[in-house]
């Protein structure tokens, strides 16, 4: 943990450093036993059960807000996508979810260190953060630290196409209370940009009766809070006639082990363009 991060505490000439409260740990919702919480033992995520195998089969797909792992690793060994990149704001979960690579491999699988063989000839250095173009698991999944939400609105210019598809699942309620309104409008529109043509943004919205609570982790999350004019029932709208995405699918309410983990799913389309558009309607 940086420096500037961690309390410290003087007494004289003597500087005792503690970490930080727990509730300032968690302040992004990147809690270390995440999917104990909300996954029965020896079970797959039940939101697998409402999504389909051709949306990621020879696809490219972005997790954001991955945690450690498990529902990117699953896509990533079961739905085939051409590659699938998994992102967290916490260092230490992406390092725990690249250790569990290893869990979802074959017992054949040869390992160099912790990470499968094939990630030195595909790769090149584990330190690179490359991604393979390969289909085969493991070849297929890596998973890197980032912050999603950009800075400032200048810089979505700079955002280009790359995904086929892009998850944002049970992340919109840390965002919105992180970065307000704005940086809630920033994050989905970049999502947007980052799609390919006829992509698909899967989003798993947290109803707002949920913020308050979390909202008293720490002052800025509560500053947030009850500044927030723009709830979750107005996501649809602005993602449709203001961002610009073509149609959304309700895919319902997945049934849940925890109570609060019964959350809808949505799946917004970005257009295609008009000559593949038409192409598609000919092929149906």
């Amino acid at each position: 943990m940086h420096r500037s991060a961690i309390a410290c505490h003087c007494t004289g000439q003597v500087c005792i450093w503690s970490p930080p409260p727990i509730s300032y740990r968690y302040c992004y919702g990147n809690f270390d036993r995440y999917y104990g919480v909300r996954l029965e033992p020896g079970k797959s995520d039940i939101r697998l059960s409402v999504m389909r195998k051709e949306w990621f089969e020879k696809k490219s797909v972005l997790d954001i807000g991955c945690n450690v792992g498990f529902l990117t690793l699953s896509i990533a060994r079961d739905f085939a996508p051409r590659r699938i990149l998994g992102i967290d704001i916490d260092e230490h979960l992406v390092g725990v979810a690249r250790k569990n690579i290893r869990h979802y491999c074959d017992q054949d699988t040869q390992f160099v260190g912790k990470f499968p063989a094939s990630f030195c000839t595909n790769f090149g250095p584990v330190s690179n953060h490359a991604l393979s173009f390969s289909t085969k698991f493991p070849d297929n999944v890596w998973f890197r630290r980032e912050n999603y939400v950009l800075d400032s609105d200048e810089l979505l210019e700079t955002v280009q196409e790359e995904f086929d598809v892009i998850l944002a699942l049970s992340i919109t309620k840390w965002i919105h209370l992180n970065y307000g309104d704005d940086g809630l409008r920033r994050f989905f529109r970049r999502a947007f940009k980052q799609l390919l043509s006829g992509g698909r943004f899967i989003v798993e919205p947290q109803p707002f009766t949920s913020y308050k609570k979390r909202s008293k982790m720490t002052e800025k999350l509560k500053a947030n809070y009850l500044a927030i004019e723009f709830k979750p029932e107005d996501f649809e709208m602005y993602l449709l006639e203001e961002v610009g995405f073509e149609s959304v699918e309700h895919l319902g309410a997945p049934c849940a082990k925890t109570k609060g983990f019964e959350r809808p799913i949505d799946i917004y389309r970005k257009k295609l363009p008009r000559f593949l558009d038409r192409d598609t309607k000919a092929e149906t």
